[in-house]
């Protein structure tokens, strides 16, 4: 494809996206429920679709992609864990979070640990705030990268114009903005890792010459997914390091719970999404490895699938085109808007309300529009200092569900713990675990391992010195209260 074909192609597409935010507009911002979930909207298909959008990501296309082209197919495993971690998330805890009527996953914790003027969202709202500014810097590097490669545009530039673009459709007409476009965006994402595998098969005349190509380098386990027992390794470890915080949930995955019509379509079509998404990560996967063979084993790994692209015609090359930047958009919009609202409603409202400020519906978004613009600017910080597709989620995560998911099990199952010990929790399990990342992980040891012991002692020992939970408390959360199980009732009948 010629330069100034992708410059007209990409053009087009960015237009299409800003125009959908201006027309939805005015039926977004008639209340914060409006800008802020879409509310009570979409059906189980609508939900499924966008899910997946949101899961694949620049990670799963492009990241997957290079580390498969660096290590073999079994490098699914690495991100198919986060979704394997979310079945139990959805059985166990999607009807009761959408019964409780929440913006953020913070406010979770803050109804059942009030103490302080609900103190305990700072900790949290920065813990997930730091988490979606890592996973948004990741959609900047991917969409620079693209940039670079179409324009010959330095990184600083390609992460300043992506982030100008996806910053202004957001913000402009909110979650709204964010399920439509999405929605639209599934259609060529989905399309576009198999096309992509079908083209560079294609240009190698099948299947067969890549497999030559690793018998003859003495290895033929790299087009395994199960190498011996290395899979359940990878499995294992991954499924701790970065899906133990699937667990407390996602945020984005959250406003689209609420953005369903009901449970019913809630569920259905976040099983579906997972059970979709998961076959649809491993194409990429086998691009990778085939691109090694058809590009040669010199190319910058986070560039592989843009070389690919590079490579094929004009209609070939448009819709790959626009499957990158579907994929890369998607992902980037809702976790733009997942981490502009916790900054929002659990770092400035929370201040404010603590003030005793009133905030309204208009007051509401406008906030929610500042606390998007603050996570493009945390984000941009973060794609600029550490230009990687993957590197950094595995620490991000580590660290985030060290100091939050033993909190987070209290708050459901746990009469006894108070405010205090949810808080030294989360400040010891997360202080330790940045500390020993920041040590350079002794002995090979992922800091979840030192973290979790360090939360689980302190929520124990900050317990000692709060007040017991009054059962106003208990019952905000307590997961096997009277009102949880009418939920669960109704849906049955």
């Amino acid at each position: 494809m010629s330069t100034t074909f992708c410059v007209a192609a990409m053009a087009v597409y960015m237009a299409a996206m800003i125009v959908i935010g201006v027309v939805l507009r005015r039926q977004a911002t008639k209340s914060i429920n409006d800008f802020g979930l879409a509310a009570n909207r979409f059906g189980s298909a609508v939900i499924a679709a966008v899910s997946i959008g949101a899961w694949v990501g620049s990670a799963g296309l492009i990241g997957l992609c290079a580390g498969s082209y660096m290590g073999g197919v079994v490098s699914w495993w690495s991100y198919a864990s986060l979704y394997l971690v979310t079945l139990p998330w959805i059985f166990f805890f999607v009807s009761r979070l959408r019964s409780l009527k929440l913006f953020t996953i913070a406010e979770f914790y803050q109804k059942r640990f009030p103490g302080y003027n609900g103190a305990i969202q700072y900790l949290v709202g920065i813990g997930f705030a730091l988490k979606y500014c890592m996973m948004m810097g990741l959609q900047f590097n991917a969409m620079a990268f693209l940039l670079t490669t179409v324009l010959g545009w330095s990184h600083v530039q390609g992460v300043l114009v992506s982030a100008a673009i996806i910053l202004f459709y957001t913000s402009i007409s909110g979650f709204l903005s964010v399920m439509v476009t999405n929605f639209i965006q599934s259609v060529f994402q989905t399309l576009c890792p198999f096309l992509m595998l079908g083209f560079v098969l294609y240009s190698l005349g099948g299947w067969q010459p890549v497999a030559d190509f690793y018998q003859a380098a003495g290895q033929p386990q790299a087009l395994s997914l199960f190498q011996g027992f290395g899979w359940v390794k990878e499995l294992v470890y991954y499924c701790i390091t970065m899906g133990l915080l699937v667990i407390v949930g996602n945020q984005d995955d959250l406003q689209r719970v609420a953005s369903a019509k009901n449970d019913a379509s809630a569920k259905k079509g976040l099983y579906l999404g997972t059970f979709l998404v998961l076959p649809i990560l491993l194409v990429p996967c086998y691009i990778g490895v085939a691109a090694k063979v058809l590009l040669g084993p010199g190319v910058e790994p986070n560039m592989v699938f843009y070389e690919l692209m590079m490579k094929a015609g004009p209609v070939v090359g448009l819709l790959l085109l626009y499957g990158v930047l579907s994929t890369i958009m998607s992902c980037a919009s809702s976790t733009l808007f997942a981490g502009g609202m916790i900054i929002s409603k659990n770092v400035i409202q929370t201040y404010l309300v603590s003030k005793g400020r009133v905030i309204g519906d208009q007051k509401d978004i406008a906030l929610s529009r500042l606390g998007i613009a603050l996570c493009t600017v945390f984000s941009i910080g973060l794609s600029l200092w550490f230009q990687g597709i993957m590197e950094l989620m595995d620490v991000v995560m580590s660290i985030c569900a060290a100091a939050l998911v033993i909190p987070y099990l209290f708050a459901w199952f746990s009469k006894r713990m108070n405010t205090e010990g949810a808080m030294a929790g989360i400040v010891c399990g997360g202080a330790a675990a940045l500390l020993w990342t920041l040590l350079g992980r002794p002995w090979g040891l992922d800091a979840i391992w030192i973290g979790l012991p360090c939360c689980l002692a302190g929520c124990l020992i900050g317990q000692r010195f709060g007040k017991a939970p009054t059962r106003q408390e208990i019952e905000a959360t307590y997961y096997f209260q009277e009102k949880f199980r009418r939920v669960k009732s109704t849906q049955k009948s």
